[in-house]
This record gives structure tokens, sequence and C-alpha cells, in this order.
């Protein structure tokens, strides 16, 4: 049995019971199937939509933590469609207390080789990791009734199916991976001296570096290696585009001597028109840490393609960057809290013990409203940098004390919590990249001040 409790909803969210009983690789799409009751002794609307003006169950993502890839459900028409499968009336009655009620979700297909996936609710509950892919023959039909229905796949057919990118970033340089091309940014306060385009003393080990992970990983079949010159905002506009041009050049050069004609390359600058981080704080102040991080050359290639599905078989960020472990397989709880803080005096926060999933650790906790409920934008989300802009944990940073390396986390491999009445506990959950693999714990910073070391990481794969 994989089962999990939490609480789905929007303004005032209801606790639920929601088990997996299969996810069913067909010919043409993936089927999640699940079973989903109401425990509480009242009926409930439920909402397990993004949308809180529809009645699918979008909420629910399918995660392959070996492979790199999570999916959405199918939608009608676009992005912003239906989802296919079940629906509901959304009227105020539509959970019966302890009435379990027949869910399917419709997901695009999945690899031959995916044997088993982690479900990822969007709601106030923890991901299902380790269940079996199982295989099925017939597509589906659709069922009218009234007020539930099952909608086929049908008419124009929306898709969602990408690779997980990730960020790591380390005292000298950041390392993203979007789908299957790889950006190293470069801090330019490493390699030059100030206002300066010579490369300086330092530059040398950190650019034979890149040299080698270039050659490693970047697919001369397919070019360009492009390099991009970053500046921040302090100067004036033109001379800063001038400098990262001058920057961008000198590493390309350096580049090109060291790697010889087996690949073609690019170089542009882009001076302070693409800032990774913000320049200021909210309020207007100087954000010297953000200024450092946008003055960059960042060094982009495509990765060789040596797995199918897979986006390079080697970690990307040398020794900072875990293996792929076996998938985590499912546990019925995450484990007791490891620690408690209070977060900007509005939520008590407990961490519970981080584990690895795959290629990825998962960090979650359980927050307790201390007001009357948490509005939105969520409790956690801001952005130290713009990769996780869109997160709902962006203020959340993984560090490992022994390298300094931070991890941010992955963009949609995470659920949401926003409105929570006072006293009530929602649980929240993160995927990051993973650190090495013999790591026993890491420490979580929280933009506003907090700190958490020494949060434990349990192997549940052994």
């Amino acid at each position: 049995m994989y089962a999990v409790e939490g609480l789905a909803g929007w303004d005032v969210p209801e606790p639920f019971r929601v088990e997996v009983e299969a996810v069913e690789r067909r010919p043409k799409l993936t089927i999640l199937r699940m079973v989903i009751t109401n425990p509480t002794q009242k009926p409930q609307t439920g909402h397990f939509a993004s949308d809180r003006s529809r009645a699918d169950f979008a909420d629910f993502r399918l995660l392959d933590p070996v492979n790199g890839r999570h999916y959405t459900p199918l939608r009608e028409n676009d992005a912003d469609g239906q989802a296919f499968g079940t629906r509901h009336g959304r009227y105020s009655d539509d959970f019966q207390p302890g009435v379990p009620y027949p869910v399917e979700v419709y997901f695009p297909p999945l690899p031959p080789g995916t044997k088993t996936v982690t479900v990822a609710p969007t709601t106030q509950m923890g991901p299902l990791t380790g269940i079996p892919v199982t295989e099925g023959a017939a597509d589906p039909v659709s069922k009218p009734g009234d007020p539930w229905q099952i909608v086929a796949p049908q008419g124009q057919i929306w898709e969602g199916a990408w690779n997980v990118e990730e960020l790591v970033e380390t005292p000298r340089r950041t390392t993203r991976q979007d789908g299957t091309t790889e950006t190293i940014g470069l801090r330019t306060d490493v390699l030059f001296a100030f206002d300066k385009a010579k490369l300086g003393p330092k530059a040398t080990a950190v650019l034979d570096e890149v040299v080698e992970e270039t050659r490693r990983r970047a697919d001369p079949a397919k070019p360009p290696v492009i390099v991009t010159g970053h500046t921040d905002s302090k100067g004036d506009d033109a001379y800063n585009q001038q400098l990262s041009v001058r920057r961008a050049d000198s590493v390309s050069e350096y580049l090109q001597a060291k790697l010889g004609t087996d690949y073609r390359y690019q170089t542009d600058g882009k001076g302070e028109t693409q800032p990774v981080a913000p320049n200021e704080q909210p309020g207007g102040a100087d954000n010297p840490e953000g200024r450092a991080l946008n003055r960059r050359v960042d060094i982009s290639y495509t990765i060789k393609q040596e797995n199918p599905g897979a986006t390079g078989s080697e970690p990307s960020v040398g020794d900072v960057r875990g293996s792929v472990l076996p998938p985590a397989p499912f546990r019925t709880s995450p484990g007791e809290p490891v620690t408690t803080f209070d977060h900007r005096g509005k939520y008590k926060v407990d961490v519970l013990p981080a584990f690895r999933d795959g290629a990825y650790l998962v960090v979650s906790f359980d927050v307790t409203a201390l007001v009357d409920h948490v509005p939105i934008p969520g409790p956690f989300e801001w952005w130290v940098n713009d990769f996780v802009r869109p997160s709902s944990y962006g203020a959340i940073v993984v560090v490992d004390p022994a390298t300094k390396a931070r991890y941010f986390p992955i963009r949609w491999a995470e659920n949401q919590i926003h409105h929570l009445a006072e006293g009530r506990k929602g649980r929240a959950y993160a995927y990051f990249p993973a650190p090495p693999d013999d790591r026993t714990s890491i420490t979580l910073q929280v933009q506003g001040g907090q700190t958490v070391p020494e949060v434990p990481i349990v192997r549940w794969d052994r």
C-alpha cells in the first residue's frame, strides 16, 4: 500500500488520504490510479487542481529520479487547460466522510526503461517514492457521470515532460543544467582584476578545470561552445557592455588554445542586462552578494547524450555533485523532526531528516501557522538567484559545510504552502541536486537569517 495523508485545497485546506494503486504505462500515455478519502467526519470540497476554478486532479506530478525527468498531467489545448482524467463537480459535498473515491490522472508515456517513479503532489503532503511502473494494454475511455466523470484525452492535447534543471554554486562558480544544456558561470572577481579584461593569476587553475570538464561533457557534434560576459548594474551601460565582451573574448581565447579545433565557439557580451540575482535588497539597499553573482562569464554547451533519456552519465560539478543512486523505496513516514525553528514569527518549522531519491536530495519539513493564515506569496518564496524565482522554496538553500557548495531547489519538483489557518500544520518538501554520496548531513540556509546545521541525510535505498 502506497498512501500519504496531508492537506489539499486553497482558502481552507482540508485533510485527505491519498493512496496510489498503480502507475500504468500504456502505448500512448501513463495512467496514475489513486483512491482519495476524506478522513474527517464532515463533507469536504477538495481542490486537487492548481486552478481553484477547476475540479480536475492536476496537482499531481510524476518524477523519474534516475533519468532526471518530470511529467505533468495531459491537458486540453495548452498548459493552462483542464487535466484529462477524473473530474468532479466542485460541490460542497463532493467528498463524503470515509468514502473511497477512485481517481485517474493521465500523463505522457514513460520510457520503457523507467521502472519506478515518485508521485509528487503539489498539495501539502509529502512525495510517494518508489512507486513501481506496471504495463497496461488498452488506453482509457471517457465515462460520463454526475457530478463525477472521466474524460479521456481527445482533441488537441498538451503534454508536459521535461528534463530536471539544476543549479549548484561554489565559491568560484555556478553550474546550471537545463535539460541537455549545461552552463558554467565563472565569477569574474576570480578571473580578472577590478575593471580589467586580462586574465589574472588565479584564472589559470579555474579555467583549466573548465577545460577538462568541457572536454569530458560537451558534445563537439552539437556546437557551439558559447562564452558570454556579464556585469553588475554599477557604471555606465555602454561601458559595461564593452567590458563584458572583452572579458568573454579573453576566456574564449583561453578555451580555444586548450581545447583546439574539435569545437566551434561563439562569443558574446550582455553587459548588465541579464542579472541572475538582485543587485539590490528589498527596499533598495545594495546587495553585494547579488552583484558578485552577476559579474560572471558563462560557458554553455550541449551535453553528450550517453544514455537514452539521460542528460549525461557523469556528475556535472566535479566532486561537489553526488551520483545517481537507486530510487528511494516507499516509506510511510519521513521520520521524526530533527530540529525546530521560528520563521519570521509567523511559522513554526519542524525540519525532518533529508533523504536521497535517485540523483537528488529531498528536504521536507512541517510548517505550523502561528497566525491566522499564510498569505500569497508563501512563507519560503524568495529568489536569491533568478533560477529559483518560480520556486515555492527559493528562500531555502542546501549547503555542504565541507566544500561550501550551495544547492538550489529544483523547480517544479516540490509542493506549495500557501494557506494555513492558525494552528494548522502542512507538510512541505523540495528536491535539490544531491551533494557527494559520502555526506551524512547538510546545512539549511533560509533567507532572513536562519541557519539550520547538521540535518541528517538518511539512506533509504540501503
